[in-house]
């Protein structure tokens, strides 16, 4: 009888230790669908989502068309996601009007969609992870005002012009320049995210607005396109301020060709979404809106240990 007992509260033991086993190692797989692969910034997600997914036992892959402008190329890409039948789908729309469908289509395919970056015209979505935007372009603008003032005569290079953070951050920049500033923005031109398209923008803007004191890119690749046309026409005396600073764009900051950039954390936010979608396919209640910090560099700070990383992918 005790042999009995034994052998039977043994199984009991192995039984429980299996199963304990087996919801520690279950494996999610999960699709992280961004604007480009191409990209600095979208590198640094990644890594952030990497370093998630191997947290919670992720099985990420990483998708995304080379360029941010071919938006066709990600619905595509989404499409064939849901095919692929991923646990979730963590997604950057490239558009905010075109990628609403697809989502849709996952959702009804019950693939939870958690979005980074980037919204769309659709409430289907599960939980959004993101910096501010709109705070984004009104801190940008808070700054010309500190640093520039006066009437200043202001030029905007945004991105991709119908993506959500190219709205919300033209938004915020525009109603505080125009409504607490006597500066003025005397045009807004879209780049697609293409520093070579940037930087003939820039060349173009000087010739039509010779007067012009300020350019502010929205993103990266704004302000880097503008930074290398200034540096080939030496024009030192126009201030520039961009969203976001990379390894490049640091190099400028010390030359003193960017004279202020406000930096977005992608490393947290590739974080957040992973562990976001690891919270919804364990049924934990997740918050329907996640913002990461924004932050103001120049040159006197840029070297900060709090901001090495931000800009420094490597370091």
């Amino acid at each position: 009888m005790r042999r009995v007992i034994c052998f039977g509260l043994l199984v009991l033991l192995i039984v429980v230790s299996l199963s304990s086993c087996t919801a520690i190692k279950k494996t999610y797989s999960v699709d992280l669908i961004v604007k480009t692969t191409n990209s600095e910034f979208w590198a640094s997600v990644y890594d952030g989502a990497k370093a998630a997914g191997a947290e919670y036992n992720i099985d990420l892959r990483f998708l995304g068309p080379s360029k941010e402008e071919d938006h066709h190329v990600q619905v595509s890409i989404i499409k064939q996601s849901i095919q692929q039948n991923p646990d979730a789908i963590i997604l950057a729309a490239s558009d905010y009007h075109l990628i609403a469908e697809p989502v849709e289509i996952a959702v009804e395919s019950k693939i939870p969609v958690i979005l980074v970056d980037s919204g769309v015209n659709s409430d289907k979505w599960t939980s959004f992870v993101s910096t501010d935007n709109y705070k984004a372009g009104e801190v940008l603008a808070q700054e010309i005002e500190k640093r520039v003032g006066g009437s200043a005569e202001i030029v905007v290079i945004s991105f991709v012009k119908n993506s959500l953070p190219s709205l919300e951050r033209t938004a915020g920049f525009s109603d505080y320049i125009n409504d607490k500033t006597e500066m003025k923005i005397v045009e807004i031109v879209y780049c697609d995210s293409d520093i070579d398209k940037a930087e003939q923008l820039t060349v173009e803007i000087l010739q039509k607005y010779p007067e012009v004191q300020v350019i502010a890119g929205l993103n990266a690749q704004s302000a880097t396109g503008a930074a290398r046309a200034l540096e080939k026409l030496e024009r030192s005396d126009i201030f520039l301020a961009g969203i976001d600073c990379t390894v490049e764009e640091a190099d400028y900051m010390e030359q003193g060709i960017l004279d202020v950039a406000v930096l977005q954390n992608p490393y947290l936010m590739g974080y957040f979404s992973v562990e976001t979608a690891y919270n919804v396919l364990t049924g934990k209640r997740v918050e329907r809106n996640i913002h990461t910090e924004v932050y103001v560099i120049d040159k006197e700070n840029m070297f900060s240990e709090e901001y090495l990383r931000l800009i420094f992918p490597f370091y």
